[in-house]
């Protein structure tokens, strides 16, 4: 298959400005009115990353990792806040078993997303009344993953995962975090000079954000209803 899965990618700019004044008053405080914006910047250009990452732009048109209609879904149909350890584990290897199944049985996921709640219920209970280990790191180690590719599944919560599934439920995704499977292109951020207008100082900086490239979709899969 050489169908394209190259996109576009989109210019992020934005510009940052202060005052001679302004620039006076913070070098004797001792707290850089320059940096300061600029870190308010790129704490507003990783947020921008990092929603285009997980679920694209609609004014755009364009999907993200979990909102992909490339990846496969399935509704497993189970509350984690009263399942069973078993009911949890059999729902995580659903999902890694239907990934395996869509790639020709070539890759087993290793990654888990799942909403922060899910997660917390993973970390905070235990898998029986000994308390010896909690039910994440049961999963971690009893997995398909663990059982096929050799090394523990590797969970991780995302705020992204709320609300993502079929009518409006909690979704978790099972990915291989790898490159040739899925990725993300993406120019860094460049600047202007900076430029003398009035009393003001003013600089834009500026890069392009592209879209999530399923290279290999079949080898990722959701799981919706948590």
């Amino acid at each position: 298959d050489i169908g394209k899965t190259a996109q576009p990618l989109t210019l992020w700019a934005m510009q940052i400005g202060w005052t001679i004044p302004e620039l006076e008053s913070a070098i004797k405080v001792g707290r850089p009115v320059d940096t300061q914006k600029y870190s308010g910047l790129l704490l507003k250009h990783n947020m921008d990353v990092d929603e285009q990452v997980y679920i694209g732009d609609s004014m755009l048109g364009v999907e993200g990792l979990l909102n992909s209609s490339k990846v496969g879904a399935t509704n497993v149909g189970t509350s984690w806040a009263t399942a069973t350890v078993q009911e949890i584990l059999d729902d995580v290897n659903l999902i890694l078993n239907n990934a395996w199944i869509a790639s020709a049985f070539a890759v087993v996921p290793d990654k888990l997303l799942l909403p922060p709640v899910q997660f917390g219920y993973l970390v905070s209970r235990v898998v029986s009344d000994a308390g010896n280990i909690s039910i994440l790191e049961y999963l971690k180690l009893n997995s398909l993953c663990n059982a096929k590719n050799g090394r523990p599944l590797d969970i991780q919560p995302s705020k992204w995962c709320v609300g993502r599934g079929a009518g409006g439920t909690d979704r978790m995704l099972a990915y291989t975090q790898a490159q040739h499977r899925v990725r993300f292109p993406m120019v860094p951020l460049q600047r202007t000079p900076i430029e003398y207008r009035d009393l003001r100082q003013l600089t834009t900086y500026f890069g392009r954000l592209g879209v999530v490239e399923w290279v290999y979709p079949e080898t990722a899969y959701y799981g919706d209803g948590l």
